[in-house]
């Protein structure tokens, strides 16, 4: 049985995944970038970390066939199906001092607030929030510089995750349309769990 959730653009939501279920992250319209973050159902205190993963895969850049690891090292999700083929796992996600300080916007949405509420009936914090990562987006550093591309997904480009253990995963359509990476403007995204 799939269950498949809207994920309006500028939201985010939460799904709980059984070890062995998949996530899929739907690209609807193409050029979404999609934030996620996940923790370990059976003990919140251990998250995926974007900087254990980085140094355990040997790079920036995931794809298939990856594991992602958690703050104690363990792989807790594998993708499984990357249609688009370039996520980073660098730029932290948007918050209200994101757009209220690099942009002179204040009551922005962010990714931030966003998890917020989508984790509200776990109780998360914002600094219990883990580094996402930002599936979708199109980022480059040459030379150390850092540069924000388009996202290069489709429309209907997927992205599939399998929980490695019992997961309490989020995953936000980044509200951010002042920058390129989701082309100056927010689209849905679609998840569903298998």
């Amino acid at each position: 049985m799939t269950t498949r959730i809207h994920v309006p653009a500028g939201t985010a939501r939460a799904v709980t995944l059984r070890e062995g279920q998949t996530l899929r992250i739907i690209n609807v319209e193409g050029h979404q970038v999609a934030d996620f973050i996940a923790y370990n159902a059976d003990d919140m205190r251990e998250a995926l970390s974007t900087m254990h993963t980085a140094v355990s895969i040997g790079r920036l850049f995931p794809t298939t066939g990856d594991r992602l690891r958690s703050n104690r090292r363990r792989p807790i999700v594998e993708i499984v199906r990357d249609d688009t083929g370039r996520h980073d796992m660098i730029i932290a996600m948007c918050d209200p001092w994101r757009y209220e300080y690099d942009f002179n916007v204040k009551g922005h949405r962010s990714c931030s607030d966003n998890y917020l509420e989508a984790l509200a009936d776990w109780k998360i914090e914002r600094h219990q929030l883990p580094h996402p990562i930002n599936f979708f987006q199109n980022m480059s550093y040459p030379d150390g510089r850092v540069q924000f591309g388009e996202s290069l997904a489709q429309p209907g480009d997927t992205l599939e995750l399998r929980a490695l253990i019992n997961l309490v995963a989020a995953v936000s359509a980044c509200p951010m349309d002042l920058n390129p990476i989701s082309g100056f403007r927010i689209h849905d995204l679609a998840l569903e769990v298998v």
